[in-house]
């Protein structure tokens, strides 16, 4: 992987003139942002000369919480407003993007439609040459190592900066949509130029802070190069949308198992949804000062904690949203914590890994957790608490006999 200064020009797989553009984001937390973001884009290539417009993907976009979602726009500087709209606006999804933009960086990791089981790259659609915009902290390393392995070159770009969960009822507008328009007039000036864009902004929002962030988010953007050589091979299966005449008369839709046993997995669970990609941060559980109150398996709204013979929970990653009630319900102190899913690479079952080897399992936890302890508020949009722990638990050997 090598870092570079400069911009780095996209390169199209065909000789259409059009670019492509692609922003996914978190159902309902994100969706105000995406639309602003898409909308501002295709208004200051309007303002440059360029037929450009904007769409979603309506063939499987339930906007639930965290669910991936994705929002489109196309642009072209040579083809009229007729014959951009031929060629893309009806397509129920992209095909390939220029640029990918990522807007809660824990997405790395993939992305389960809600109607198709399967979890898809967040780099699939990303063309030779193209780019996948990322807003993050972590250094490039960090992200490529969750990224499907692809067969061309292609360009990383990370924005400095948190997932903004800016809500679908509650705005909180914390400059996110204006730095995504710096990143990208940065990364591609084809679809906007940096002028361009701050006079758009200057003009809409009539706020010296967002012209401020939007430049501030194109000089702080950093670019790197992905090799062929970089990522993974991907481990999961890929959704694929039946064609129109591979669809079966009638309709079927398969019941979850009804099934029970003790211990991990043990619960009958819907096979073909599995939703553990809508979580950006994860429970981690102390076993060993569990009080064994059944609270966190009681008011999980889906039921993602599995009995085990011990009276201890464990958590089916596969299934986890995210949601932090668990860690909102424990009464017991650090016993739940959310932690950053990037700091995970598996679903391993927690519990199993905590009976293996106890005090290893709670070592590592801790250094995972850190000191950071971040809930997010009750209303969508209203930002999260921030606190902060001076040490960690002691570790108490008599809980996990």
């Amino acid at each position: 992987m090598t870092t570079v200064e400069a911009p780095l020009k996209n390169v199209d797989v065909d000789e259409e003139p059009i670019k492509r553009f692609e922003v996914n984001y978190r159902g309902i937390f994100q969706k105000t942002l995406a639309y602003r973001i898409t909308k501002d884009l295709v208004y200051i290539a309007h303002s440059d000369g360029k037929t450009a417009f904007s769409n979603g993907r309506y063939s499987d976009d339930p906007q639930r919480n965290g669910v991936p979602c994705a929002n489109f726009a196309f642009f072209s500087d040579g083809l009229s407003e007729e014959e951009l709209e031929a060629i893309a606006s009806a397509k129920m999804d992209i095909d390939r993007a220029d640029i990918v933009a990522v807007l809660d960086d824990t997405m790395v990791k993939g992305l389960e439609p809600w109607g198709h089981y399967g979890i898809r790259p967040i780099n699939e659609k990303v063309v030779p040459g193209g780019t996948l915009l990322v807003i993050s902290r972590r250094p490039p390393e960090d992200l490529v190592q969750f990224l499907e392995k692809k067969p061309f070159t292609y360009n990383l770009a990370i924005l400095p900066g948190e997932a903004s969960f800016a809500g679908l009822w509650y705005y909180r507008d914390d400059n996110t949509d204006v730095r995504v328009l710096g990143a990208v007039a940065r990364i591609s000036p084809e679809i906007i130029s940096l002028d361009k864009a701050i006079a758009y902004v200057r003009k809409t929002y009539k706020n010296d802070e967002k012209v401020k962030a939007l430049e501030d988010a194109y000089n702080s953007t950093k670019l790197s190069v992905v090799s062929a050589n970089d990522g993974i091979v991907w481990p999961h299966r890929k959704p694929v949308l039946p064609a129109w005449n591979e669809f079966d008369e009638g309709i079927v839709v398969k019941a979850a198992p009804r099934e029970f046993k003790m211990g991990p997995r043990g619960l009958g669970r819907n096979l073909d949804y599995k939703r553990g990609t809508s979580k950006t941060q994860r429970p981690v559980v102390r076993f060993d000062i569990c009080t064994k109150c059944t609270l966190c398996w009681y008011e999980c709204p889906d039921e993602c904690f599995d009995p085990t013979p011990d009276g201890l929970y464990d958590v089916n990653y596969e299934y986890c949203t995210g949601c932090g009630r668990c860690a909102e319900v424990c009464p017991v102190n650090e016993c739940i914590v959310m932690v950053d899913e990037l700091n995970f690479k598996n679903d391993d079952s927690p519990w199993e890994s905590f009976k293996k080897d106890p005090q290893s399992y709670t070592k590592m936890i801790e250094e995972k957790k850190g000191k950071g302890r971040m809930m997010p508020s009750h209303v969508t949009g209203k930002g999260e608490s921030m606190s902060e722990v001076s040490k960690p638990v002691p570790f108490k050997v008599e809980r996990g006999n």
